[in-house]
């Protein structure tokens, strides 16, 4: 009864989603005016948050969220002083998540990935940076090998992208199961939907990284609990050591994104002066 009673307060509080109204007054603490963007992919309505004005002459910087989470995980970067002279930023809701078809799975990364490829395309970007957290660096990854010519450089944080080692929690079954899952925040629905298509998804994607002809940042700490540390060997086994620069942050979690922040951010700034 207690679990029944955590699960149904949890189901009408957590969203992990910020409204428009929360999003403004997130970044005017930090002297910003972000701009919210709404449009449309194949019918299904979609939400990204970019930093300022786009400004053609400058590359762009496009950030994937992980699964669960939205386009407020990269608020921090986009509110960063210095990235914001020299790139746009972008920072969007995925499929499913935060205010882009909220609470209805997109399972194919393709789909996924060519979304993303949907906001660039409606700004004109020439030349992009997309970096991926987690399930949204697994996107970032087919994003560089389905548009090549448009990604300049994919970042990939503790992605998860090697079929055979994909990681599975009990806690996930409530969100499948039909008797609980309508006590389990959407976010967190989605989230199973697509760890339940993830490994055959992976399977689909084996030969895209054959198709990778950009460089690559890949980081992954030694400690991570969510993403096994076996991934920073599949991608070693599937891309040039030419094109890959893979960085092992010691002692590191799954939240290497939110705390090595700075580390990550010179890595970007080093990123966009090199394109």
């Amino acid at each position: 009864m207690v679990l029944v009673l955590l699960l149904g307060f949890a189901n009408s509080c957590i969203s992990l989603r910020m409204s428009d109204k929360e999003v403004i007054k997130s970044f005017k603490k930090a002297a910003k005016t972000p701009i919210i963007y709404y449009t449309n992919y194949k019918g299904k309505p979609m939400r990204y948050i970019a930093s300022k004005p786009f400004d053609s002459k400058l590359p762009t910087l496009l950030f994937l969220h992980g699964a669960p989470g939205s386009s407020s995980d990269f608020y921090r970067y986009l509110k960063d002083s210095i990235l914001n002279t020299k790139a746009n930023l972008i920072s969007m809701d995925r499929l499913g998540y935060g205010y882009s078809n909220y609470g209805i799975a997109e399972t194919s990364i393709t789909e996924q990935a060519e979304s993303a490829f949907h906001i660039l395309g409606e700004n004109k970007v020439k030349d992009a940076i997309v970096i991926g957290w987690s399930y949204g660096g697994t996107i970032a990854a087919k994003l560089v090998a389905l548009h090549p010519e448009l990604i300049k450089h994919a970042v990939l944080i503790a992605p998860a992208i090697s079929p055979a080692d994909e990681k599975y929690f009990i806690l996930g079954k409530v969100a499948k199961w039909g008797l609980t899952r309508w006590m389990v925040p959407k976010a967190f629905r989605v989230a199973e939907d697509e760890k339940l298509a993830h490994a055959a998804e992976l399977k689909l994607m084996l030969p895209d990284w054959q198709k990778i002809q950009r460089p690559v940042t890949y980081y992954q700490g030694d400690k991570d609990k969510i993403v096994p540390f076996a991934n920073a060997q599949f991608i070693r086994d599937k891309m040039p050591a030419s094109l890959l620069n893979q960085i092992t942050i010691k002692g590191g979690s799954h939240f290497i994104v939110f705390k090595n922040y700075e580390l990550i951010k010179t890595e970007l700034l080093r990123i966009i002066d090199n394109i």
